[in-house]
């Protein structure tokens, strides 16, 4: 198993024990293991905040914030708007390294550079390939983005997996700013097309969580040259950005995965009230039982996504 599917099975650990309340042993988790993963003490970090925080240990909590900084941490302020943090938010010294994180942020947001990856298919595929666009979800990165879609290359698509450039911690990111990130998968669809093998005619721009939020705003941009989105645990926080760009999109057939125990599901039905006011195709599987995650049998999903936004 990889160090990334190892901490990935940590954090699902994790927040297993999370939703049953016993913030306890999940505190015992994160410190037995933290070590483990050194590239990502910021959210491991943060992870214990949280739970000392719950528990009552605002003093430990603290420490671990102010030790977290001493080690050249730093969180933006949307981090903190958590509510795990609550029994802290009026503490004077719990505010002061609040400003010194963001502080610290601001700083550090400033040479974040544009990073993607471009995987193409297996030998066994010929191209001209489709192309997808990948848009990892809030607090992702690009390899989480080209994990999760994997299945694609296998299916004979190249896979363009786009990275954020505002940044939430190290190593993680969002897309706060749809603008930004508007801008950002530009640049990166503008240096994939210098790639030989792509067809232009087949292009989809996918996305996870926040990330299929955004890759919804980018289909109906009109920007990037794309004919649909396929979208899994969708969530965007301002459907109205979504409604204003409807009203001129064209073209667009949109596949949603969704789960029927998601969090976001009443938030995708708000997305999916604005395509149908406006025209927009789309299709939706909904899967019992599903939570915030991808179905075991993704690729199925895929094969159905791809056939019905190229459908004629």
């Amino acid at each position: 198993m990889s160090d990334r599917a190892s901490f990935n099975q940590l954090r699902d650990n994790l927040m297993s024990l999370y939703a049953t309340g016993d913030y306890a042993a999940a505190l015992e988790l994160v410190e037995k293991n933290e070590q483990i993963f050194p590239d990502m003490s910021a959210r491991t970090t943060f992870w214990k905040m949280c739970l000392l925080s719950l528990e009552g240990r605002l003093e430990d909590a603290l420490s671990t914030f102010r030790q977290g900084l001493q080690d050249g941490l730093w969180w933006a302020e949307s981090q903190f708007i958590d509510t795990d943090l609550d029994p802290l938010r009026d503490l004077p010294e719990f505010k002061e390294l609040v400003l010194e994180s963001v502080q610290r942020w601001e700083q550090e947001h400033k040479h974040i550079n544009r990073e993607h990856s471009l995987v193409l298919p297996d030998a066994l595929s010929s191209p001209p390939w489709p192309l997808l666009i990948t848009l990892h979800g809030r607090n992702g990165d690009k390899e989480t983005a080209l994990e999760q879609w994997e299945v694609a290359r296998g299916l004979g698509w190249a896979v363009l997996s786009a990275q954020s450039t505002q940044p939430l911690y190290p190593g993680s990111y969002c897309w706060d700013d749809p603008a930004v990130g508007l801008r950002d998968i530009l640049s990166y669809v503008e240096h994939t097309l210098e790639t030989n093998g792509i067809d232009w005619e087949r292009i989809v721009i996918g996305g996870f969580s926040q990330g299929s939020g955004m890759a919804i705003y980018a289909a109906l941009s009109g920007n990037i040259p794309v004919r649909g989105f396929m979208v899994s645990a969708t969530w965007w926080q301002d459907v109205e950005s979504l409604a204003a760009l409807a009203v001129g999109a064209k073209n667009v057939r949109g596949y949603f995965v969704t789960g029927e125990k998601d969090y976001t599901l009443g938030r995708v039905r708000e997305i999916q009230d604005v395509l149908k006011q406006n025209n927009i195709a789309f299709a939706e599987e909904l899967h019992p039982g599903l939570t915030h995650e991808f179905p075991a049998d993704f690729e199925t999903s895929f094969t159905r996504a791809s056939e019905f936004i190229f459908k004629e």
